[in-house]
C-alpha cells in the first residue's frame, strides 16, 4: 500500500508478484502435506488392523461374504516396505501361498 501511495506502480506490481508466488508455494505445500497424511493415516489404520496367523498377514475387516478378514498378504513386504502385498494360491503338490513380488512360498 505504501508503494501506490507514493506512486511506485510498477513497484506495488512487483511485490504483488513476489507475494502471488508464495501464495502459490505456500498452496503446493499445503497439498503435498495433506496427501503426506493421507499416506500416514492409510498407513496407521493399515497397520492397526493387520495381524500375523502362521507366518502370514491377514487383515481385520468386514467384507461382503460376512468374514471378519480380508488376505492373506506377504509377511517380508509388509514387515519390510509397509506394503500389504495380497499373496496368490501356490499351485503345487505343497500348497500354500505364494507372493508374485518378492517370490517368497509360505
Amino acid at each position: 500500500m505504501e508503494l501506490l501511495k507514493n506512486g511506485l506502480t510498477l513497484e506495488a506490481k512487483e511485490k504483488i508478484m513476489e507475494l502471488r508466488e508464495a501464495v502459490m508455494e505456500l498452496q503446493e505445500e499445503n497439498l503435498w502435506l495433506k496427501q503426506k497424511l493421507r499416506e500416514f493415516e492409510f498407513e496407521s489404520d493399515l497397520t492397526r488392523n493387520m495381524y500375523f496367523d502362521r507366518g502370514i498377514y491377514w487383515l481385520r475387516k468386514v467384507t461382503e461374504d460376512g468374514t471378519n478378514r480380508e488376505g492373506p498378504f506377504c509377511q517380508v513386504c509388509f514387515d519390510r516396505d509397509r506394503k500389504p502385498v495380497r499373496l496368490q494360491r501356490a499351485h503345487t503338490p505343497q500348497g500354500g501361498w505364494f507372493c508374485a513380488a518378492c517370490r517368497n512360498h509360505f
